[in-house]
């Protein structure tokens, strides 16, 4: 099983989690779904993770710039691109997942990492709170249970990653 992926620049290490997949690959755009990148189940939670990489040098530089102005226009709440980018992709994954037959009976949790360390605490705040407001953290109608809460979680350290096990380094170092 393979649990290291590359995205951009980083390595994440999900060994320590548990099973791993890189979900944004399963061609969910030829049904004009967004997908996150990675899924992680572990023995109580099942995570959905997307990076957004704006130190990775291997972007085209017209990508970097215009995901770096949609954060910021939307941690300054100028306009909601990015966050309804970012809660359509969760969205659209949890229904995927859901369509292939996952149950849901553990935990689901968000986890968006910027790789920004430029996003200070209080833009990081305000831009979790933004995003929040877009994420499904339940749906009321009684004959659709499958999802009861979902955890939301903005990191920009791969020290806030390694609370939730995962490893990520930056491969141009190693």
């Amino acid at each position: 099983m393979n649990n290291v992926f590359y995205e951009g620049n980083l390595r994440f290490d999900f060994a320590a989690c548990g099973k791993a997949e890189r979900f944004d690959e399963k061609n969910l755009n030829s049904f004009g779904m967004k997908a996150v990148d990675f899924i992680v189940e572990t023995a109580d939670c099942l995570y959905f993770i997307e990076v957004k990489d704006f130190q990775n040098p291997n972007a085209p530089t017209e990508q970097q710039e215009k995901d770096l102005e949609m954060l910021i226009a939307a941690a300054n709440d100028q306009k909601a691109v990015f966050n309804l980018e970012m809660g359509e992709k969760i969205k659209d994954s949890l229904l995927r997942k859901y369509a292939e037959g996952s149950a849901f009976t553990k935990k689901v949790m968000y986890i968006l990492f910027i790789n920004l360390e430029g996003l200070g605490e209080k833009e990081r705040g305000l831009l979790k709170d933004r995003i929040k407001g877009h994420v499904p953290t339940g749906l009321n109608d009684a004959r659709f249970n499958a999802f009861t809460e979902i955890s939301f979680d903005l990191v920009n350290t791969k020290k806030k990653l390694m609370e939730h096990g995962i490893v990520c380094e930056d491969k141009s170092v190693n």
